[in-house]
Formats: structure tokens, sequence, C-alpha cells
């Protein structure tokens, strides 16, 4: 984002003070005829078209009304429509009960939004109002409560997601529709995504590639942030978060504003934070001990800066906005745990957010283009976008062989990986056929990825792929609905040939053999391949009565091997081993069958989803027992491929115990392993969960107190069984239980409707692994005590 548009949006935020308009906020729940509170009912505003859904709580809130009369809808699968004429001319609050119906709603509609309806799937849907509960670092940290999701965590600001023990390029993240395109293929970096910038957010578990691509085999995360202001308006949010496990200092500053048909919003945010804390004195790396000075983590300090601007355009039979946004992130890596084992280079070196040597730096730029068209037979979107992304790694310059000159420009920049993406969406959405909701459409994608540094992983590539799919969903009867999906992938990836002359005479120079000096100085082959594959989902929903509901599916799903899988060849510090592809490798293809039922009562709600993969070629990172002949490599690891299961159940419960108190549980179990004919090859498959859960009980105070509304206190604890289940020569980790509390409110000073979260993390600091964690193989425990606040200012 330029310094230009950067000095708009503060001179922008300034006038808003200025002008000072006044604006009211609607507060209210959503429960249904049994009391029973639903969660995800889409309420509506209009002729302004300003909407959200409703919390885990039934809670739901939209903000910067201006004093008039207006139109309220809310709606809920199974349930009648709640239609009701509200005037504001204040502060106000809306209950709605929605009566049970045995015929479901065909879809939620808020206008500027992509929440997914479909039946035969259990998706969650997210809000602003979770994400400023919830916060915990990262924003997909903060997704932990809910069953099946679980974080790698990399340090205590960056973390990506794991979905039923899948992760990587298995799990699609998108913004507004857009594939999220970066090095998803790395450990150790988490998403270019502000955590501030998230008005909701969908999660869906299990395969989703029939509308999300074939990279979506474990799941898919569509964070939204394109919802249209209200007519004739203009307000703004700041937003300032603390914590105490580095000395985070974070603010964000948001500002929208529409006229009649036009409008536009905007977002600048910074993060800065030092070393983090950890509950131990030394670590172990490499077999050799390395001191934690102080219990801070060493170098491992950053700051992000994020930008986002956003222009829209409401016509009579379209919407259509353009986006542009840039996330920076720069932060340290621990050296005790990187390269050769020094204890000097962990020795504290006088300043606890200084960043030093090794580091990483990613800058991810976008710029995307949505429109929706109304048209008489239903609704086109069309989606484009542009997406670069830069990732690099410096570290001090350090021959790898003793013939190696440091490169004349850069020469610590270690490695540098440029990503271009260039993308195409368009998908179809008939609604003029009766008992049916049919859709269809594409996915063109086209990337290109450059390489440098004085090191060597990943070789130049350009891929190209495109989508098509086609599904649709029956409803058979007033309790029964049926899902039909079929879609078809291709691809080609072309990778560059790059030879090391270097490694070539250095080898030769220690005596090797020609051949397997050829072998090594020959980083990368050309590859030219092509994929293609069928992937297909049957699904049904079924309702029975009011307190019932069950979905089922069985598909077929594939993902096409990456550029990472085929030709990787080099050392990878941050994981001390040799990394190598397999240009053979195949699409990796699954087949499924998942579940859910839901059981509601007056105060009660249970839900359980159990589910299993049968992968014919599951592809996965596996220790050779060869020792690298590269120089402080380590052993081999090779991109392989298996005969796999993978099962699992999730389970969740909510309980209203009183008119002030609620109780929420969820419990996650995950079973997989290799299938082969020799008992002793049937490893598990690396990074699984262990059978983990989430307890928490809140209390609402101060009831009736008009200063203090919305005001509850919680408390929690996050529980995780041991995991001895483990790939080869991957560590077992150890159980552990640890706690968590916390109040939250909304205030009436300095404005209306400022909310505060204060929050505690693992209170008794105790000492435990993250088993996805990276940094959990050198024995590096997660975070220690955190005291977090978050305040939010409406203007």
């Amino acid at each position: 984002m330029s310094k230009k548009i950067m000095l708009l949006l503060c001179m922008s935020i300034s006038i808003a003070n200025a002008l000072g308009q006044k604006s009211y906020t609607l507060t209210g729940s959503v429960v249904d005829d049994k009391n029973i509170v639903l969660t995800g009912a889409a309420v509506v505003i209009h002729p302004v078209e300003a909407g959200t859904v409703s919390d885990y709580n039934g809670n739901f809130e939209i903000d910067n009304l201006l004093a008039g009369t207006y139109t309220l809808e809310v709606s809920f699968i199974g349930h009648h429509t709640l239609t009701d004429t509200i005037t504001i001319s204040k502060n106000s609050t809306y209950h709605a009960r929605l009566k049970c119906t045995p015929r479901h709603l065909k879809e939620i509609a808020i206008k500027g939004n992509r929440i997914d309806t479909s039946k035969s799937r259990k998706n969650e849907v997210v809000s602003t109002e979770f994400m400023m509960q919830n916060l915990n670092g990262t924003f997909i940290k903060s997704l932990e409560r809910l069953p099946g999701v679980n974080s790698m965590d990399i340090g205590a600001n960056a973390s990506k997601p794991v979905i039923r023990g899948m992760g990587f390029n298995r799990v699609v993240v998108s913004e507004n529709g857009i594939k999220q395109e970066g090095q998803q293929w790395g450990a150790d970096h988490g998403l270019e995504i502000d955590p501030f910038n998230i008005e909701t957010a969908e999660i869906v578990k299990g395969a989703s590639g029939i509308e999300y691509g074939s990279d979506a085999i474990g799941g898919y995360i569509n964070i939204n942030n394109d919802l249209v202001p209200e007519e004739h308006s203009f307000s703004g949010t700041a937003s300032l978060l603390g914590k105490s496990v580095n000395g985070t200092i974070g603010a964000s500053a948001y500002l929208q504003g529409r006229g009649e048909n036009n409008y536009f919003k905007g977002r600048i945010s910074a993060l800065d934070f030092g070393d983090y804390r950890v509950p131990t004195d030394e670590i172990v790396y490499l077999n050799r001990r390395i001191p934690v000075y102080n219990q801070r983590l060493k170098n491992t300090a950053g700051k992000e800066y994020d930008a986002y601007l956003q222009y829209g355009y409401l016509g009579k039979t379209y919407k259509t906005s353009l986006t542009l946004s840039n996330v920076y992130q720069k932060s340290g890596f621990f050296p005790g745990a990187h390269g050769v084992p020094d204890i000097d280079r962990v020795q504290h070196d006088g300043s606890y957010r200084n960043i030093d040597y090794p580091h990483q730096l990613a800058n991810h730029s976008k710029v995307l283009s949505n429109s929706k068209f109304f048209l008489s037979s239903g609704v086109l979107l069309v989606d484009l976008a542009y997406q670069y992304n830069l990732r690099q790694e410096h570290s001090l310059f350090h021959t790898h062989y003793a013939n190696q000159p440091a490169p004349e420009k850069d020469p610590n920049l270690e490695f540098d990986f440029r990503l271009s993406t260039y993308i195409a969406n368009a998908k179809y959405r008939v609604t003029a056929l009766n008992n049916h909701k049919v859709e269809f459409g594409f996915q063109n994608q086209y990337r290109t990825n450059t390489s440098a540094g004085y090191n060597f992983l990943l070789p130049e590539y350009n891929s190209y792929a495109l989508g098509l799919f086609v599904k649709d969903e029956y409803q058979l009867s007033d309790k029964l609905t049926f899902e039909a999906g079929l879609r078809y992938d291709a691809s080609n990836l072309h990778t560059e040939a790059y030879f090391d002359p270097i490694l070539y005479d250095y080898f030769i120079s220690s005596g090797m053999s020609t051949d397997e000096a050829t072998f090594y100085a020959q980083r990368s082959s050309q590859i030219n391949k092509n994929y293609g594959d069928i992937s297909w989902l049957l699904g049904l929903f079924y309702q029975p009565n009011k307190n019932w509901i069950a979905r089922f599916n069985i598909g077929k799903a594939f993902r096409m091997p990456t550029a990472i899988e085929l030709a990787s060849n080099g050392v990878h510090h941050g994981s001390f081993r040799h990394e190598l592809g397999d240009p053979d490798l195949d699409s990796e293809r699954g087949y499924y069958v998942d579940a859910n039922a839901e059981f509601n009562i007056e105060g009660l709600a249970i839900g359980l989803s159990p589910y299993f993969y049968y992968f014919s070629n599951y592809l996965f990172l596996q220790p050779s027992g060869e020792w690298s002949q590269l120089p402080h490599a380590g052993q081999i690891y090779k991109y392989s491929q298996s005969e796999a299961i993978l099962m699992g159940i999730e389970f969740m419960a909510r309980k209203k115990l009183n008119s002030r108190m609620n109780a929420d549980f969820t419990l996650e179990y995950v079973y997989n392993r290799q299938v082969s004919e020799e008992s002793s090859q049937r490893y598990p498959l690396p990074f699984t969960p262990p059978l983990n859960g989430f307890v928490e009980l809140d209390y609402s105070i101060f009831k009736g107190l008009s200063g203090l509304s919305n005001t509850k206190v919680f408390v929690n604890t996050r529980f995780a069984s041991s995991q001895n289940r483990v790939a080869r020569n991957e560590e077992s980790t150890d159980g552990y239980i640890i706690f968590g509390a916390g109040l939250s409110t909304k205030l009436s000073w300095p404005s209306q409707n400022s909310e505060l979260v204060l929050q505690g993390f693992n209170l008794l600091n105790k000492r435990f692994y993250n088993h996805m964690s990276f940094y959990r193989q050198v024995e590096i425990p997660e975070q220690g005590r955190n005291i977090q606040i978050m305040f939010k200012v409406p203007f």
C-alpha cells in the first residue's frame, strides 16, 4: 500500500471525527420457539443491506445505523423467516424468536457475503464478535476452540490451519472467494492475513473440492470482508491489542463510508512484538543442550504492517468491488534451532525487540475484483485476482562447500521465493428451478515462481490449473434434501533445471565419484507434467423434526502434487534435513465418508461428526534412513506416497445452565496410518493431533447496568492426551491441561458500544508441547503465561 493511500486513510479518519455523525447500534439475540439458541442465523437490515450472523450464543450486533425506520429480516434453516419494522433513534436491542417449520430455507442471503449453506455439509461461521472475544495470537489459533480445527504454530505470532489432521496444501484458505496463494508447503511460516480484517469466516471441515478445488481435500476456510456499509453512512473503529508474553503492541484503524451506490472501506494495522517467553531454561537440539536465557526465546521478535482498501458500487442488477491489500511480516528464528548448534548465538544481546539473523520476511500483495450480477434466472459471480507473494529467509552467509564464494549482492539472503498468481473464477447459481439449487462454474489459475539465494531448495517453476464443476441440491421432500456434485481438474507443472558446478567441483575434490557428484550437483531437472482427475460428491440432509438434523456425504477427492513434492532438493535449516522431491509422484486420491448429527432441545445443543478417508496414495515427507552427502544436511527426507487410512470423530455440546451461565465442550480424536502388508511399515502419518478438547464456562454479570452491558466472565481449559502414535522418526509428545480465564464487556466510554476483552492463557505457566508446532521437534515448549487485552472503539 503506497504512502499516499495510507495518508489518505489517516486524513479520512480525522475528517470522520470532525463530522461527528451520530450512529447507533442494534444488538440482539436469535432463539427458536423452544428458546434454543440459533447459531449462524442471518440478520439483515433493509434497505441499507447491512447484515451479520448470530454467534455461538445466538447474539448479533449491527453497528453504524443512522436514525430512521428499517425492515429487519431474520432467517435460519428449518425456521420461518421473521420480518419486522424497527425504528432506530438510539442504541437498541431486539430479541428474535423464530418458529420452526419442517421446510428449511434454501439459502442464507446476506448481500455482499459469500456464506455457503450447503445442507449436506456441516459448516461453522464465525463473526467479528467471535474474533474479538477469542483472538489468541493469530486468526488460526483463535479457531482452535472449534472441534476438528487445530493450529500448527511457528512461535507466538504465526500459525497455519490443520483440519482433521490434514494441513499444508490440503487446506484451502481464501479471502472473498479468492484462494490465498503463498508458499503453503512451508512449516516455518504462517498465513499472510490481517487478523483484524475479518468480518465473517466460514470453516468447512472435510473434502470440499467440488466448489473450491482439489487442494481442499482436508477442508476450507473462507474469510469475508466484503459486507456493504449502510446507505449514506460514514463510520469507523479503532482497535488496540496488548500481550504480555512477548510485549505485543498492536493497533488497527478502520474506516468505511457509503453514499447511495458507491462505498469504500479501508484499514491499516500494525503489530510490534518482542522475544516470547517460554517456561523452560534449556532445549535439546541435535542431542545438544542449548540454554534459554531468562526464559525468553532469543530473536523471536517481529513486526507486521497491513493495509487494505476496498471500493464498491451497487447497481440495480449488480454489485462489484475492487480490493487492494498488502501484508508485510518480518520475524526472527531462534538461532539455537537453526543450522549447526552454537551456544554463543543464543546469549542475550541486551534487547528483546531487535530482529537479528536468522530471520524471515513475507510480503503478500493482492488485487481482487469481485462482481455479482442478478439475472432473471439466477446469479452470476465473477472473481478476478492477482497476488504477489515474496518469501525470504536471511542468515549470515556460511559456506556449505570449501570453494563456495559469498554472493556479491545480498550475501546473507539464503532463500528468496517470489510467487505471482493470476486467478479468474466464475460461478452461476440458477434460482429459477423449483426444488433445485443448481450451480456450475470454473476456476482458472496461472502461477510463476522464481528462486534465488545462496542456498537451494526449490527450483523455478510455472503452473497452470483449470477446474470445472457442477452441483445440484434437490429438495426431495420437506424433510429430505439430496446433493450431488461433479468436478474435473487439469493442470500442468513445468520446472527449470539447475546444475551447481561449485558443488560438483567440491565433491570431486573430496574424492567422490563422477556419477555420485553429478547426482548431488544436479539440484533440479526439467519437469513438464500434466495431471487431471475427477472428484464427485453425493450428500443427504435429513431433518425429521425440529430437534434433529442429520447429514451424510460420500465422495471421491484428489490433490495434484505440488512443486515442492516433485522437485525439492536441498537443505532446509529450519528443519535441519535434506528434503528431496520425487518427479514420479502421482496425484493424491482418496475416498471419504462423513456424517453429522445434531440434537437441539431447550437450552441444550449436541453435535457428533464421524468421518473416514481411504487414500490410495497419500503424499508425505518420509525419512529415508540415508545420510545426505550435502554439508550440514542431516538425513535425507523423501516425498513419498503410500496407501493410508484416516478416520476420526468430533463432538460438541452447548448447555445453558441458567439465565446467566453457559457451558461449552468440544472433543476431537483422529486416527490414521499407512496401509501395508508388512506390519512394521504401518506407521501413523506425520503431524497428527492427539485426542484434544476444550471446555468453557461463562457467566453474565452486571445485567441491567447501562454502563457495562453484555459483561461476562469466563474460565476455560484446553487439554490433550499424549501422542505416542507418531510417524517414523517423529517425536512423541506428552499430554497436557492448561487453564485460561477472562472478562469481556461493552462500555459506554469513550463512545457507545466500546468493547473490552481481557483474558489470560496458560495461567499456570505450564510447560507443554503442541504436537503440530514447528518448534516442537527441538523441544521448545509452547509460549508461557500470557495476559492479553483487546480494546475496540467505534466512531
